[in-house]
């Protein structure tokens, strides 16, 4: 069995999954599993992985398209090692991604996930410029600081393809779920997790993700008008603020944090629903 799993789930992919997996491939860490998981393409993404011979590739290819957060819950069923990353299948990983986080899980026993910045790319693989902003500290993140962080910026603080997770955390969270808008799955788990466990962001960048026009994020985050990602987005924070209230009772910044969220949710949905 491998120690880790890198999981590639994929849809018409076909011009950009090879470097994904050439990334996979070259970690100088090597006891891994590369696992991608075919939602059902209609395009040459099979051909393309079939041209690699590496034995550590296992390929599955859904007989009906499920879903991108059911196909990301497919990988975690079907991993097989104890630490998995879901990498997209236009992003890439540095040499050194695997060996960087698991030096991290050999120091701190219970971390939910580790993560490091990531760079944004272009359809060429030019730099555009660092994803994120107002990041934390490099080092051990107590999980009500992650959530309080993610609050007070109002956005995702952490990208799948710059993360590195403890399997352990599925026992105690669940799947990939959208209870709140199916487009924040991912956000989703962070907070679920970080509700449980502590983290640890490392100040590095050690992946990088593409931005191109046929990306989920292109449609729901980056048009002007229907923003659907925030919408979704600030239904998570609602969500994360009412765990930090369980767990501090009542808080100010909260509360004025909410009436803020509350304001410009009102706004999106003018925006999106001009009837309301």
């Amino acid at each position: 069995m491998s120690k880790v799993t890198i999981a590639i789930p994929t849809y018409n992919r076909s011009n950009f999954i090879a470097e994904s997996i050439t990334s996979a491939i070259n970690q100088t860490f090597t006891d891994i599993e590369i696992l991608i998981i075919d939602n059902n393409s209609s395009d040459n993404t099979k051909k393309v992985v079939k041209s690699f011979k590496d034995k550590r590739i296992r390929y599955i290819k859904n007989d009906i398209n499920i879903g991108m957060m059911n196909n990301w819950n497919e990988c975690v069923k079907k991993s097989r090692a104890k630490y998995l990353i879901i990498l997209g299948d236009d992003d890439i990983l540095l040499p050194n991604f695997i060996e960087e986080s698991l030096n991290i899980f050999s120091k701190h026993k219970n971390l939910g996930f580790t993560f490091s910045h990531i760079n944004k790319v272009d359809e060429n693989g030019k730099t555009l410029t660092k994803w994120g902003y107002k990041f934390f500290p490099s080092g051990l993140i107590l999980g009500i600081n992650y959530l309080k962080t993610t609050v007070r910026n109002s956005c995702c603080m952490t990208n799948s393809s710059s993360v590195l997770i403890n399997k352990e955390v599925f026992n105690k969270v669940g799947y990939f779920e959208c209870p709140f808008a199916r487009n924040t799955f991912d956000l989703n788990m962070w907070i679920k997790i970080t509700n449980k466990f502590d983290v640890f962001f490392i100040n590095k960048i050690l992946s990088n993700y593409r931005i191109h026009k046929n990306q989920i994020t292109e449609v729901h985050w980056r048009r002007k008008d229907r923003q659907t990602g925030k919408v979704g987005t600030y239904l998570e924070l609602l969500q994360a603020i009412n765990l930090i209230v369980k767990k501090e009772h009542s808080n100010i910044f909260l509360i004025n944090k909410l009436k803020g969220i509350n304001n410009e949710l009102s706004e999106l949905l003018k925006q999106l629903v001009p009837e309301l």
